[in-house]
């Protein structure tokens, strides 16, 4: 090798979001999963809610996915966050804050799902994941059954 020889730069590696069936998903949106009513939470109060399957909250307002990008990730850090969750009004309605009683808070329980190394509560209703083997059917499965878990509601 010369002085001034040129090593190729290594190439960068960019995650791509996994497609079924590789993914690493130990549950995928069905239509038994999008078929459950999801409970209300205690603190909605009211009690008169028409019921709100996991299919419902699919729409707009609801939960929604989408892969991370710059603006997802910690300032000079390492792009560690794979996916943007956006857990909005008409899913908030179905689980309470520890604040206000619960066992454990939404990205307690999220994080505590199969194939989910870390969350982040970005903002009120948005949580950024690091969950590179999940497709995005499969965050939505574990977003699903979070809301599904009585330990994110006020017990009765």
């Amino acid at each position: 090798m010369g002085l001034f020889s040129r090593r190729k730069p290594e190439p960068t590696v960019v995650w791509q979001p996994p497609q079924r069936p590789r993914c690493a998903c130990t549950r995928h949106l069905d239509d038994d999963l999008l078929d459950t009513v999801v409970p209300y939470a205690a603190s909605l109060g009211t009690g008169d809610e028409p019921p709100v399957t996991v299919r419902d909250l699919l729409d707009p307002g609801g939960l929604s996915v989408r892969p991370a990008d710059e603006h997802d990730q910690p300032p000079g850090g390492p792009e560690a966050y794979t996916w943007n969750l956006g857990v909005y009004d008409d899913a908030r309605a179905h689980y309470d804050d520890v604040e206000d009683g619960a066992e454990l808070g939404f990205d307690e329980v999220l994080g505590s799902r199969h194939g989910i190394d870390e969350v982040v509560w970005d903002d009120r209703e948005v949580f950024v994941l690091a969950a590179p083997t999940l497709c995005a059917d499969g965050v939505l499965a574990a977003a699903a059954l979070t809301l599904l878990d009585e330990r994110v509601r006020v017990p009765d």
